[in-house]
C-alpha cells in the first residue's frame, strides 16, 4: 500500500512560510498541522501545552544519553521532541497533510512520499512582514533585523542539535523557494512537486 502524501515545510523567521503553507494545504484539500502538534503531544503526554511550546525551541544535554536515561530524568525539551515526533508520524500514516516546521523533514527522512520545502525570504522582505504582525512593537529596522536573526538562530539550533543535517542547507530538502515570487506562486510550485513526485513513486 502506497505511502499517503506528505508536504513538510521549514521556514526562516517572518518570511510568509505559514501562509505559503496555508494555501499549499488549501489547494490540495488536505489538513496543515502546525500548532496542533502541540496540543496532539500535550493530549498524548499529559503536559501543558504551554509546557510543550515553552520547550520547543530549547535544546538540553546529549539526547543519546537522554534516551538511555529515559523516565523523569529525559529533560523536557528531549520529551517533546519525542512526543511531537510520534505525532508527525502517526498523523503522516493517517493520509496526506502539510507538516509546518518541527524537523517534520527529519522525522519522516525514511518515509516515501515525502516533499521536504524551505521557504526563506531577503531580510527587508521580512521586516516588512514582521512589522504588520498584530502583536508588532515599533523600533528600528536594525532592531528588527536583530530579532530576525535571533529568531532563526533559535530554530537553526533546535533542528541541528536533533537532526543530522543543517537547518537551511539547500541539500537537505526536495525544494527551496523564495517569498518574493508570492504567495500562490510558491503554493503552485509545491503543489506541482508534490503531484510530480506522487507520479514517479507509482
Amino acid at each position: 500500500m502506497k505511502e499517503p502524501m506528505v508536504i513538510t515545510m521549514a521556514r526562516e523567521y517572518a518570511s510568509g512560510g505559514s501562509e505559503i503553507a496555508q494555501a499549499v494545504a488549501d489547494k490540495l484539500g488536505i489538513p496543515l498541522y502546525n500548532k496542533e502538534l502541540i496540543t496532539l503531544a500535550a493530549k498524548k503526554s499529559g503536559l501543558t501545552e504551554e509546557a510543550i511550546a515553552a520547550s520547543e525551541n530549547q535544546r538540553s544535554g546529549s539526547l543519546i544519553y537522554s534516551l538511555y536515561m529515559m523516565g523523569n530524568t529525559m529533560p523536557l525539551a528531549d520529551q517533546v521532541y519525542i512526543l511531537q515526533s510520534n505525532v508527525i508520524k502517526e498523523l503522516a500514516s493517517q493520509g496526506p497533510c502539510v507538516i509546518l516546521g518541527r524537523c517534520g523533514d527529519y522525522v519522516l527522512r525514511e518515509r516515501p512520499n515525502v516533499l521536504r520545502t524551505f521557504v526563506y525570504a531577503p531580510v527587508a522582505d521580512r521586516v516588512g512582514r514582521a512589522k504588520i504582525r498584530p502583536d508588532a512593537k515599533e523600533m528600528p529596522d536594525r532592531m528588527w533585523e536583530s530579532q530576525l536573526a535571533k529568531h532563526d538562530r533559535a530554530r537553526a539550533s533546535y533542528y541541528n542539535y536533533y537532526t543530522e543535517n543543517r537547518w537551511g542547507e539547500a541539500k537537505n530538502y526536495d525544494l527551496c523557494l523564495n517569498a518574493t515570487l508570492g504567495r500562490e506562486a510558491c503554493a503552485d510550485l509545491i503543489v506541482a512537486a508534490a503531484k510530480a513526485m506522487q507520479a514517479a513513486n507509482k
